[in-house]
C-alpha cells in the first residue's frame, strides 16, 4: 500500500512548458487496471529509465498494452499481437492500432534499415489502394533514394527527402536511425490505404480527447481506450453500470461515449449515413417494419438501431472462422454468408442459388472494368457478390458510387434509358465457364431478348430482373418430359411477377407462361411475324383456352384426336413456351449452352428450324420444330390426319406456316389461320370448314390456284 501511495505521489509530476510549471493530477484507476487486479501503476509506468513517452515501460502505446495483453501476461485472458491487426480481405481479428487516414505501413520481411518509415498526409482516393517503396541507394535522409509504385499505375524513381509526396494525398515520411546508413538498399515497405477515413481532429469536446492521443498521427490503443477510467458508456448493451471511481469493470475503458458508436464515427464519419443512396449501409436507423426485414436474432442493435457494432466487432473476431481462425480482416460480427440475412429477408438462404455456400455467387474481381477486388472463397454465397456494404465507385463515373450498394452497374430503368453496359452486374458471373452460364453470346444472337437498352422502346423494357429474381432464383431444373400440368415458374424463374390467364398481375408467378404473359400478353404491341387471316398479338388470349384451337400451354388442347404425337406427348399433355422458344444450342436441343429464351440463331427465338416461307426444294429439316413432337411419316407421308399433307408439303413445297398458326386460331379448329401473304380470298371468301374427323374443305386462292369448297380427307 505504501509503495502504491508513494508511486502515485511521484506521478504528480511537474513539467516546464513554455516557462510554466504545470501540475498533472491523475484520476483513480478503474478495474481491472489497478490494485483490485493485482496491477499497479508500475506495471505500465516507470519513474526512471522509461522505455517510452509518458514514463511508460515500453516504447509506443500499443507495446505498453501488449506487454500485459499477451499469453502469460497480467491480461492473458485478452491477448493481442501486432499480427492480429486487420488487413481487410486478407487476415486479422482486431481493429488496427497503427493506422490513420494515411493508411499503415508493412515492412518487408528481410528489412535491416534502422531508420523509420511512416505514411503521412490524408488519403483522398475513392477506393482502397496500395503503395510499394524500395530503397535504391543506401544512405541517410538526403542521400538515400527510393522508387515507388501504386496500385493505380502511378509511381516514381530516384526520389529522396524527408516527407515525400506520393499520390492521392499520401506522403512517405522518413526518420533517420542509428547506425548509419539509416536506409539500406533493397529494403522494402508497403503502404495500405482504405477510403472513407479521417483522423479525429475536430477540436470539440468530443473528438479532442481522441485527437490528443494519436501517436505519430496514427490511431493507437489509447486513442479509443482510456486505460484509467471506465466512466464513458460503451456500445456493449450488456456492459455493467458505472458506480464511480474504482468501479465499472467490463465497460471497455472507452475514451469517449460510444453508446451510439460516436467513437467509431469519429474516424469513419463518411459512413455515418441514413440511406444507402449516400454510398454506405445506413447506421443510426431502426429496422423497418416490413416483410423484407426482421430484428436480428444474434446481432446487437445499439439503442434499438443499426450501428457500426451491429455488423462489426472491434476485437477478437475471425469473421465466422475464416482462414482457420486468423480472420479475414473485415471484423464481421458473423460469417459473411449469414450477416445480411440476420436483418434482410429478401434472400431465401435455404434455396436461392445465388446464396448457396458451395455453388453460389462469388465476386471474381476485375471483370468488365470493375475495380472491386476478388472476394475470398468463404464469401461464396454472400450478398457481397452484388452489394458491397459501404459502396463502391462506378468504374465509368468514379465520382459517384453504384446505387443500392451494387458492386457493378445494374439495369433498373423500364424506359430503355440505362446505358448498354447496365447488365454488367449479371454478366460479371454469367459470362464464362461453365458454358451453361455464358449468357452474352446468347443475347448477341440474331434473335434475342433485347436486354440492351438501345434496342428497347419506351415502355417496352426487358431486363434480366424481369425474368429472374436474383434473391430467389433457384438452380436450373432439368427439362421435364410431357406433363399434364403447366410448367411451374421454378428454377431461375422463381420469385418473379407474372400475368395469369385472366390478365391479372400475380406476384410471384406460379407458371412459366405467366412470366411470358407480362410482355407478350395484353401489353404486346409488336405485330405477329406472319400476317394472318385472324390477326392476334396477345398470346395470353391465344393460349387462354377460349379459341377453337391452340397449342396446349395453359390447359389441355381443344383437339382430343392427334395421332401424330410422339415422344410421350398425348392430347392430355401440356407444353411450355420454352418447348419451342429456347436457345438453339441449349440442353433441350442437345447442346451445352444456357437453357432459356435468351437468344437463338432462329427467328422469334425458336429452338429449332421452322421455315415460314415456301422452301424449295423440300427437306424434313426445314420443319424440325414441328417434328420435335409430331411424327413425320404419320402426319405427312401417310396423310393419316390430312389427305393432302404430302402433296402440299413435299410436292408443292408449301410451308406448314401457310395454313397453321403455331399459337392458336380464333376462327378455326386444327390451328388453321391462313398466312395472307400466301393465301387470299376466292371471290371474297377465305375459309376452312371442318366436316368431320380429319376432314374439311377450303375456299381460297393459294399460289394462283383457286379452291372452291374443295374437300379433303385421309
Amino acid at each position: 500500500m505504501r509503495r502504491t501511495v508513494l508511486f502515485r505521489l511521484a506521478l504528480l509530476v511537474g513539467s516546464l512548458c513554455a516557462g510554466l510549471f504545470v501540475v498533472v493530477a491523475l484520476w483513480a484507476v478503474d478495474p481491472p487496471h489497478g490494485e483490485t487486479s493485482n496491477m499497479g501503476c508500475a506495471d505500465c509506468h516507470s519513474t526512471h529509465g522509461a522505455g517510452g513517452g509518458g514514463l511508460t515501460t515500453e516504447e509506443t502505446n500499443p507495446n505498453v498494452c501488449i506487454s500485459c495483453h499477451t499469453p502469460g501476461g497480467l491480461a492473458a485472458a485478452f491477448p493481442f499481437a501486432h499480427a492480429d491487426q486487420a488487413n481487410p480481405g486478407v487476415t486479422g481479428t482486431s481493429h488496427r492500432f497503427d493506422s490513420s487516414s494515411a493508411g499503415y505501413v508493412l515492412p518487408g520481411g528481410a528489412n535491416t534499415s534502422p531508420g523509420k518509415l511512416l505514411s503521412g498526409g490524408s488519403f483522398t482516393g475513392r477506393i482502397e489502394q496500395s503503395y510499394d517503396l524500395t530503397i535504391d541507394t543506401s544512405g541517410d535522409i538526403g542521400s538515400a533514394t527510393f522508387s515507388w509504385t501504386d496500385s493505380t499505375g502511378g509511381g516514381g524513381t530516384a526520389v529522396t527527402g524527408t516527407e515525400v509526396p506520393l499520390s492521392d494525398g499520401v506522403t512517405a515520411r522518413f526518420t533517420d536511425g542509428s547506425p548509419s546508413p539509416s536506409f539500406v538498399i533493397g529494403d522494402r515497405w508497403s503502404f495500405l490505404l482504405r477510403a472513407d477515413l479521417r483522423e479525429p481532429n475536430r477540436g470539440d469536446t468530443f473528438e479532442k480527447p481522441m485527437a490528443q492521443r494519436l501517436e505519430d498521427g496514427k490511431v493507437v490503443c489509447s486513442t479509443c481506450h482510456n486505460q484509467h477510467s471506465q466512466r464513458k458508456t460503451p456500445a456493449d448493451p450488456g456492459a455493467p453500470a458505472y458506480g464511480g471511481a474504482g468501479t465499472g469493470e467490463g465497460r471497455h475503458f472507452q475514451r469517449v461515449d460510444n453508446d451510439a458508436n460516436q467513437g467509431c464515427l469519429s474516424c469513419h464519419s463518411p459512413r455515418d449515413v441514413t440511406s444507402a443512396a449516400q454510398g454506405s449501409h445506413p447506421v443510426g436507423v431502426t429496422i423497418p417494419a416490413t416483410g423484407d426485414y426482421q430484428l436480428p436474432p444474434t446481432l446487437d442493435l445499439v439503442g434499438g438501431q443499426v450501428s457500426c457494432t451491429t455488423c462489426h466487432e472491434v476485437h477478437y473476431t475471425d469473421s465466422g472462422g475464416a482462414n482457420g481462425g486468423s480472420g479475414d480482416g473485415y471484423l464481421l460480427a458473423a460469417a459473411a454468408v449469414d450477416l445480411c440475412s440476420e436483418c434482410h429477408t429478401l434472400g431465401d438462404r435455404a434455396a436461392a442459388s445465388h446464396l448457396d455456400t458451395v455453388t453460389g455467387a462469388l465476386w471474381p474481381g476485375g471483370q468488365r472494368g470493375s475495380t472491386l477486388p476478388a472476394q475470398p472463397a468463404h464469401f461464396r454465397g454472400a450478398c457481397t457478390a452484388c452489394h458491397w456494404p459501404h459502396g463502391w465507385p462506378d468504374d465509368a463515373q468514379p465520382a459517384q458510387d453504384f446505387p443500392l450498394l451494387w458492386t457493378e452497374r445494374y439495369d433498373r430503368a423500364d424506359d430503355g434509358s440505362d446505358p448498354d453496359d447496365a447488365e454488367d452486374l449479371c454478366y460479371t458471373c454469367h459470362d464464362g465457364s461453365p458454358a451453361a452460364t455464358d449468357l452474352p453470346p446468347q443475347l448477341a444472337k440474331a434473335s434475342h431478348h433485347p436486354v440492351v437498352d438501345s434496342e428497347q422502346a419506351t415502355g417496352r423494357s426487358v431486363e434480366c430482373r424481369d425474368c429472374h429474381d436474383p434473391h430467389h432464383a433457384q438452380p436450373p431444373v432439368s427439362l421435364p418430359g410431357p406433363s399434364t400440368v403447366p410448367r411451374p415458374a421454378n428454377g431461375p424463374l422463381t420469385g418473379v411477377a407474372g400475368v395469369d390467364t385472366s390478365g391479372i398481375s400475380v406476384d410471384p408467378a406460379a407458371f412459366e407462361y405467366e412470366v411470358c404473359f407480362r410482355c407478350h400478353g395484353d401489353t404486346a404491341t409488336t405485330a405477329a411475324p406472319t400476317p394472318r387471316q385472324f390477326p392476334e398479338t396477345n398470346v395470353r388470349t391465344e393460349f387462354g383456352g377460349g379459341f377453337p384451337s391452340f397449342h396446349p400451354v395453359t390447359s389441355t388442347g381443344a383437339n382430343p384426336d392427334v395421332p401424330s404425337l410422339i415422344g410421350g406427348w398425348t392430347t392430355t399433355s401440356i407444353m411450355a413456351c420454352t418447348d419451342c422458344h429456347n436457345n438453339d444450342s441449349g440442353p433441350s436441343n442437345g447442346g451445352t449452352d444456357p437453357n432459356g429464351p435468351h437468344g437463338s440463331i432462329r427467328p422469334t427465338l425458336l429452338e429449332r428450324r421452322y421455315e415460314t416461307g415456301d422452301p424449295s426444294p423440300f427437306s424434313q429439316a426445314r420443319y424440325a420444330l414441328c417434328f420435335k413432337c409430331h411424327d413425320y411419316d404419320n402426319s405427312i407421308r401417310r396423310d393419316e390426319s390430312f389427305g393432302e399433307h404430302k402433296k402440299h408439303i413435299e410436292g408443292e413445297d408449301i410451308s406448314c406456316n401457310a395454313c397453321h398458326d403455331p399459337h392458336g386460331s380464333s376462327g378455326n379448329s386444327k390451328l388453321i389461320n391462313f398466312d395472307t401473304s400466301v393465301v387470299s380470298p376466292n371471290n371474297g371468301t377465305l375459309e376452312f370448314q371442318s366436316t368431320g374427323r380429319f376432314r374439311g374443305n377450303c375456299t381460297l386462292v393459294c399460289h394462283g390456284e383457286r379452291h372452291n369448297r374443295e374437300s379433303y380427307a385421309p
